[in-house]
C-alpha cells in the first residue's frame, strides 16, 4: 500500500501576524485549515528573537504570538505543527536559512518538491529556491490582508 506524498506549507510567522490587522484574517485561517484537511502540514518560521525573555513569571512576546496563532488555527479547524525559529547571524545568515530549511525537510521527511515557502523575505525565498522548495512571495501591509489569502486559495 502506498501513501500519498506528504506536503508541507511553511509560512513566515510575521506574514500571518500581519493579516490579523485586517478583516480577511478569518478567511486566511479558514483557507489554512482547508489546506490542512487536504493533507498539508502547516509550519510557521520566524527569526530567533534577539533575546529570549525568561518565562518563569512572565511570558515573552514571541510565545504570546505563538499561543495566539495556535488558538486561531484551532478555532478555524486546522492544526499548526509549530513555529521553527531560524538562528540569526550577521555573517552566516544565508547558510542559516538553507540549513533551517534542510532541517525542516528532514524533520518532516519531506522532499523539497513537496514543500512550499510563503514569505515576504526575498533572501529567505532565494534560499528556499536554492534548496528546491516551491516559493510564493507576498507583501506585508497589503492594505487588506488579501495577498496571503489569494496565494492560499491558489494552493487548494
Amino acid at each position: 500500500m502506498t501513501h500519498a506524498a506528504q506536503k508541507l506549507l511553511i509560512i513566515s510567522r510575521d506574514a500571518l501576524l500581519d493579516t490579523l490587522r485586517y478583516a480577511a484574517s478569518e478567511q486566511v485561517f479558514r483557507a489554512l485549515a482547508r489546506l490542512n484537511r487536504q493533507g498539508f502540514h502547516l509550519l510557521l518560521t520566524a527569526a530567533e528573537p534577539d533575546r529570549w525573555v525568561p518565562t518563569r513569571r512572565n511570558v515573552d512576546d514571541a510565545l504570546n504570538a505563538q499561543r495566539m496563532l495556535l488558538e486561531r488555527f484551532r478555532n478555524a479547524g486546522g492544526e499548526l505543527e509549530g513555529v521553527y525559529y531560524v538562528p540569526r547571524s550577521l555573517l552566516t545568515q544565508d547558510r542559516n536559512r538553507e540549513g533551517a530549511l534542510d532541517d525542516i525537510l528532514k524533520r518532516f521527511c519531506v522532499e523539497p518538491a513537496q514543500a512550499i515557502l510563503i514569505s515576504s523575505s526575498s533572501p529567505f525565498l532565494k534560499a528556499a529556491s536554492r534548496v528546491g522548495l516551491g516559493t510564493h512571495e507576498i507583501t506585508l501591509k497589503d492594505k487588506q490582508g488579501k495577498n496571503l489569502l489569494s496565494v492560499l486559495k491558489g494552493l487548494s
